[in-house]
């Protein structure tokens, strides 16, 4: 049985189940230019397959772009 856990991504409520990587891609987000810090805490990208979103966790989400 699947159970969705209540997260804040960048400051907006929302229900979601998995890990941090799952969350990217469900929001449409290329993971080779994003961050993700859990809690306030950094997840490295090798951790985020294995990251399992908890309730209540707080998640920060800073793409990078190129420009000039």
């Amino acid at each position: 049985m699947e159970v969705k856990v209540l997260l804040r991504v960048n400051d907006k409520e929302m229900e979601f189940c998995g890990n941090v990587l799952e969350l990217l891609l469900s929001l449409n987000l290329n993971p080779q230019v994003c961050a993700v810090l859990v809690n306030g805490e950094i997840v490295k990208k090798e951790m985020w397959e294995n990251f399992l979103l908890k309730d209540g966790d707080y998640v920060e989400i800073v793409s990078f772009v190129g420009g000039g």
